[in-house]
């Protein structure tokens, strides 16, 4: 086993892949080696998981990712159109106030890092999406947690490499942090 197979943690613990699909990770990590899936697409390792082996559609996308991510074709939080990363905070703040925070151009001038966003789509009080810094596609999720307590997860996609994810994460969780302090006293 090379460095970076050893250095490889499944998303999923083995008992959970194993209750959902019959097999641990070491097991589909073979079943996959013997049928040469490392030079399949990942489409088509997903294909023949669900279609021979009848692997659950998420599940069948879970072990293809980690059998890449334990081969080394796919490296942490990259997907197909490049990398991704999210940051959440739980504030003292109701749900609708979080959302008029995002949705609201002039707080952005407060709380939001630096950079061009461009809202695409929104439902009230549950979630934003758009563009960021004109190449970045990112979403907000508002989830009540109490009755003066939610929850607001922030989704960066269609980062270039894993060096746009460190910076675009704590970039996002010092905006929050400052959005939690606007928002809190």
């Amino acid at each position: 086993m090379s460095a970076k197979e050893q250095a490889f943690r499944p998303s999923v613990s083995d008992a959970a892949v194993k209750a959902a699909t019959g097999k641990d990770w070491a097991g589909w990590f073979d079943v996959l080696d013997k049928a040469k899936a490392a030079s399949l697409s990942h489409k088509d390792i997903a294909k023949r998981l669900h279609g021979m082996h009848k692997v659950p559609g998420w599940w069948a996308q879970t072990v293809t990712v980690n059998f890449e991510r334990a081969r080394g074709l796919r490296a942490k939080h990259q997907k197909a159109g490049g990398f991704s990363v999210g940051v959440s905070k739980t504030m003292q703040a109701d749900v609708a106030t979080l959302y008029r925070a995002v949705v609201t151009t002039a707080s952005h001038v407060r709380w939001f890092p630096t950079g061009a966003f461009k809202i695409s789509s929104r439902t009230k009080d549950k979630y934003v999406r758009g563009s960021w810094k004109s190449r970045n596609r990112i979403d907000f999720g508002f989830v009540a947690k109490g009755p003066k307590k939610a929850q607001i997860a922030v989704q960066i996609d269609r980062l270039r490499d894993a060096r746009a994810v460190e910076h675009e994460r704590a970039v996002w969780k010092k905006a929050l942090a400052k959005l939690s302090h606007l928002l809190e006293g």
